[in-house]
C-alpha cells in the first residue's frame, strides 16, 4: 500500500499527518502498528506521533483528529499536534478559524501569521475529574494540587495531577536542567498501579512571575520530547492556581526545549494555547504487511 503523508512540527514536537479524507483509510486494527512503524526514527519516517485526519462526527466541524503515539497507543489529545493539523487544514481549506474534533472534544483554532491559538477548554484538577486516570482515595471535590506522594526509585515528591486535554503529573523544581527525567518518567508515567492509563510527567521551573521552563516525558512516546502543548497548558494552569506566578496577568510564557508556547488563563479555568506550527516535508512510503508485523 502506498502511504502518502505530510510532516509538521510544533516547537520540535513532530507529527506525520495522513489525510484519510483524500486517501484510503488504514484498517482500524492496524493504526497503532502503522504508527509504531512509521514513527520509528531509525526504521521509519521518524516522528513523535501519527495523526489520522478523518471526517468529523458533527456538522460544522472541519475535521477529526486521531493521534497515535510513536509506541502505538491512541492519545486523547495533543496540543502541538492540533496546531500542526490546523496549519495543514489552513492551507488545504484556506480558513483562519478551524474547528477540530478530538477525543477530548472540539477544539477551536485561530491562525495568526505563523502562530495558532487553540481553545484548550477548562483545566481539570479535582479528584472526581481525574478518576479514570488516577487511583486515589481523595474526596471527589478535593483538588489534586501539590499532594505529597512517594514513588519507587525517585522517592517522595510534591505533585499535581491535572487534565489539560491529556492527563499530566506536574512537579516544580529548581534548576530544571540538572535533573535526569528518565527515572521520573519510568516510575511515575509508567506506574500502572497509580495511573492505570499512564500519565504524562512534567518538570517545571518558575523563572519569573510570568515565565516557566518545562520538560516533559510523554506517555505513549516513553521518552522526553522537545515540547508538549498539553504539558505547557497543564504546568501554566497549576502555577497559576497555586500562585507560583502573578495571578494579575493572564498570559504565561512556557519555555520548552523546542521553543516558546504562550498560555492564557482565565478565571473560569478556560485556557488558550498559542504557538507555532511548521511544515517539514511531504512524502510517500510503501507499507508492507510483513514489515509492519515485525515492528509492531
Amino acid at each position: 500500500m502506498r502511504f502518502e503523508f505530510i510532516k509538521y512540527q510544533g516547537c520540535g514536537n513532530d507529527f506525520i499527518i495522513r489525510d484519510e479524507t483524500d486517501h484510503e483509510p488504514i484498517p482500524e486494527d492496524k493504526r497503532g502498528t502503522v504508527a509504531k512503524s512509521l514513527c520509528h526514527r531509525n526504521f521509519g519516517v521518524g516522528a513523535d506521533g501519527l495523526i489520522f485526519v478523518t471526517a468529523p462526527s458533527e456538522k460544522g466541524v472541519d475535521a477529526r483528529m486521531r493521534l497515535f503515539d510513536r509506541d502505538g497507543p491512541e492519545a486523547d489529545m495533543c496540543g502541538n499536534g492540533v496546531r500542526c493539523l490546523a496549519a495543514y487544514l489552513h492551507k488545504k481549506l484556506d480558513k483562519k478559524c478551524l474547528l477540530i474534533e478530538t477525543s477530548d472534544g472540539i477544539k477551536e483554532v485561530h491562525q495568526f501569521d505563523d502562530q495558532y491559538r487553540v481553545h484548550m477548554g477548562k483545566l481539570r484538577y479535582k479528584a472526581d475529574e481525574l478518576r479514570k486516570y488516577f487511583t486515589t482515595s481523595v474526596d471527589a471535590d478535593n483538588p489534586l494540587l501539590d499532594i505529597v506522594m512517594r514513588f519507587p526509585e525517585v522517592g517522595q515528591v510534591r505533585i499535581s495531577v491535572v487534565n489539560s486535554g491529556e492527563p499530566h503529573a506536574v512537579v516544580f523544581v529548581e534548576d530544571i536542567d540538572s535533573y535526569d527525567i528518565r527515572p521520573y518518567g519510568k516510575n511515575i508515567t509508567e506506574n500502572h498501579a497509580v495511573f492505570p492509563r499512564l500519565i504524562n510527567f512534567d518538570f517545571a521551573e518558575v523563572v519569573s512571575n510570568h515565565i516557566i521552563k518545562i520538560r516533559t516525558y510523554e506517555r505513549g512516546v516513553f521518552r522526553e520530547t522537545l515540547a508538549c502543548g498539553t504539558g505547557a497548558t497543564a504546568v501554566a494552569g497549576v502555577a497559576w492556581l497555586t500562585q507560583r506566578v502573578d495571578q494579575g496577568r493572564n498570559e504565561i510564557d512556557v519555555m520548552t526545549r523546542g521553543g516558546k508556547i504562550k498560555i492564557s488563563m482565565h478565571d473560569d479555568r478556560e485556557m488558550y494555547m498559542t504557538g507555532p506550527a511548521t511544515l517539514v516535508y511531504g512524502g510517500a512510503v510503501e507499507l508492507h504487511p510483513e514489515k509492519l508485523s515485525e515492528i509492531g
